[in-house]
């Protein structure tokens, strides 16, 4: 099974494990991997307690991304990942504020609550077309525009990325980080880490043995 779980990327001149509303999720660490100017990256095992998708940063769900980004005065970023298949990235710097956007929201729409995919029901006594294809491609659009308007698509996020990465000290693309935001690797996690490459950030390295399997689900 997939991964089901976070990423939590930040610069720090200590562990991440040490911060304030991280240490306490230090048993979840599955991976920890470091670059150059103190870049690091968690992979955690499961979301912090209450995290879930639609993030909107409309309560305190977020509380630990803006303690990380107080402590480090340097930007963070997230990934709420669902079973390797898709996630939301929720990102926070001290100038520009919150962004946050989608990787494969077509596909993660199948793990959101019922209220967002009401649109892939079909009745029984429902006729459906020859092209099947195209009619579930439809209705797949029409479960993620609600989504769409509480977390914007790739070429809206992608800026508010840009922007986020250049408050962090790097000058990428939009177009190259709205291609990665738009793509549609395989395994949500290696999407990310593509993301993080595309925003500019240096390559992390694993700073110690992996903790736990990465597969399990549930």
């Amino acid at each position: 099974m997939g991964f089901w779980g976070t990423f939590l990327v930040a610069r720090s001149d200590k562990p991440l494990t040490e911060l304030d509303d991280v240490r306490e999720l230090a048993g979840n660490v599955l991976w920890h991997g470091e670059g150059d100017d103190g870049w690091q990256v968690l992979q955690l095992h499961r979301a912090p307690e209450g995290w879930g998708p639609p993030m909107t940063g409309g309560d305190d769900r977020e509380d630990l991304l803006t303690s990380v980004m107080a402590q480090t005065a340097s930007p963070v970023l997230a990934a709420i990942v669902l079973d390797s298949d898709g996630a939301q990235l929720i990102g926070y710097s001290p100038r520009a504020g919150r962004w946050s956007g989608w990787l494969k929201l077509e596909v993660l729409i199948d793990y959101l609550e019922w209220q967002y995919r009401e649109h892939l029901e079909v009745d029984d006594d429902e006729e459906l077309p020859d092209d099947l294809d195209t009619f579930w491609e439809e209705r797949y659009r029409e479960a993620c525009r609600p989504l769409y308007e509480l977390v914007p698509p790739a070429d809206v996020a992608a800026p508010h990325a840009v922007a986020w990465a250049v408050e962090a000290g790097y000058a990428p693309a939009v177009d190259e980080v709205e291609a990665v935001l738009a793509g549609g690797e395989a395994f949500a996690e290696d999407q990310f880490l593509k993301l993080l490459l595309a925003l500019g950030l240096p390559t992390p390295a694993p700073t110690g043995d992996l903790l736990a399997d990465s597969g399990e689900g549930g």
